[in-house]
């Protein structure tokens, strides 16, 4: 669903994501993590969008444990939760942080664990403990290779 603010929708055009830029975006996330020696149990893909970066970031940290977050129509199936153990600390990672919805649900369902976040894309300036790859000055729809 694209989620436009209404000042944008009249102006904007979709912009595609190339597989290089997606390479590239993730390369750019992996390596200020190492940067900051951060070690993680596993990598959560928030589903759908963020299945693909979460299975490439996982590759560029070398960590074998990819769980996914269950997340349709912007609620969390809290059946389909993985079991997460608070002594242990995840990244989670999606495709963009557009509205911000999706996030604070994910992180409310997770707030007592030790989770950090990562996005591709943000369009919004967002905490110095998330990490983005890329924030966009635009409100275009971003179309994904996997899309």
């Amino acid at each position: 669903m694209r989620s436009y603010n209404k000042v944008c929708q009249k102006d904007a055009i979709d912009e595609y994501c190339s597989w290089e830029e997606v390479e590239r975006l993730v390369k750019k996330i992996a390596d200020n993590i190492k940067r900051k020696r951060i070690t993680y149990h596993a990598i959560i893909g928030i589903a759908n969008g963020g299945i693909i970066p979460a299975r490439l970031m996982a590759r560029e940290l070398k960590v074998e444990n990819i769980q996914l977050l269950p997340v349709r129509n912007k609620s969390i199936d809290l059946k389909e939760m993985p079991i997460l153990l608070k002594e242990k600390k995840y990244l989670i990672v999606d495709e963009i942080y557009d509205r911000g919805d999706t996030f604070v649900k994910v992180s409310d369902a997770v707030k007592k664990l030790q989770c950090d976040f990562s996005f591709l894309m943000t369009r919004h300036t967002l905490d110095h403990k998330i990490f983005v790859g890329k924030t966009l000055n635009h409100c275009k729809w971003v179309i994904f290779p996997w899309e």
